[in-house]
């Protein structure tokens, strides 16, 4: 079967979705994120852009919803618990 063509039941066929969640999911899930990049040596500038980029579909949900100071703080508490200190 070529590539261009879809099959309705291909298990490996990607498919995006978004799952419901409260406050508390939210706020877990955008710690996870921004731990899972700063683990990673990514510094405050580029943790930020992917908040609010809106190609970031989720991550920039956070930002729209919590706002940047949120953001920020967040991603100032996770480098602290990692024992890295911030470039902004």
């Amino acid at each position: 079967m070529p590539k261009d063509e879809f099959e309705h039941d291909d298990p490996m066929e990607l498919v995006g979705m978004i799952l419901p969640g409260d406050e508390a999911t939210t706020e877990a899930m955008a710690e996870t994120f921004v731990e899972e990049y700063v683990r990673m040596g990514w510094d405050d500038a580029r943790l930020m852009k992917l908040f609010t980029h809106p190609f970031y579909v989720a991550t920039h949900a956070v930002y729209r919803l919590k706002g940047e100071a949120y953001v920020r703080e967040l991603i100032r508490k996770t480098c602290a618990k990692w024992q890295r200190i911030g470039s902004g």
